[in-house]
């Protein structure tokens, strides 16, 4: 069962309410959305841009892209009640023929994913270490050349991993900022 519990933080879509399902997800929150969204170089990239929303939950990064204008978001999710959820989500705010829900493991998308993304979040449920994501990520070459990953972690307490490197791959991290109990590491190539 979805429960309303979020709204659109900014763009056409602002205001605009955001299911989610009843367990099993952490959604990003309107701070750490706007935090995300605020930034100059993401904006940039969003406008037209194609996005990959990876551990998408209830999809709430991909929408925010799509209503401050993204062309495109690949949402990929292995529950099946998320996805549900995200398809709602999609079909609710008129964005169905703006992207596309694939319920499968991260770890799996990248042969089927078809654009290269120009921002690509990876928000992994807590205690998932996404580095061997991150590296499939870059070797695949599903990021654009000018493309930034977004990588939110969460920092202390029993789930929380080791902080990611400076470098994985050909990527390298430009911007680390906290927020709360999580942080968010900005990487592009280097």
């Amino acid at each position: 069962m979805a429960r309303s519990s979020a709204r659109v933080v900014g763009g056409r879509l602002a205001g605009r309410r955001l299911r989610s399902p009843a367990a099993g997800t952490r959604p990003a929150t309107a701070i750490i959305r706007s935090a995300i969204f605020d930034r100059p170089d993401v904006r940039e990239r969003i406008e037209d841009g194609t996005v990959l929303d990876l551990y998408a939950g209830a999809g709430y990064l991909g929408i925010e892209a799509m209503s401050r204008g993204s062309a495109w978001v690949d949402f990929v999710e292995r529950a099946g009640p998320a996805c549900a959820v995200i398809r709602r989500n999609l079909a609710e705010l008129g964005l169905t023929e703006y992207g596309r829900v694939h319920r499968m493991p991260v770890e799996r998308c990248f042969s089927r994913i078809a654009s290269r993304a120009d921002v690509a979040f990876v928000d992994p449920p807590y205690g998932v270490d996404a580095r061997r994501v991150v590296d499939q990520l870059d070797e695949r070459g599903v990021l654009e050349q000018d493309g930034l990953l977004l990588w939110r972690r969460r920092l202390g307490g029993v789930s929380a991993l080791a902080p990611p490197p400076d470098h994985i791959g050909g990527l390298v991290r430009i911007d680390q900022r906290r927020y709360g109990d999580g942080a968010i590491d900005v990487y592009r190539h280097a």
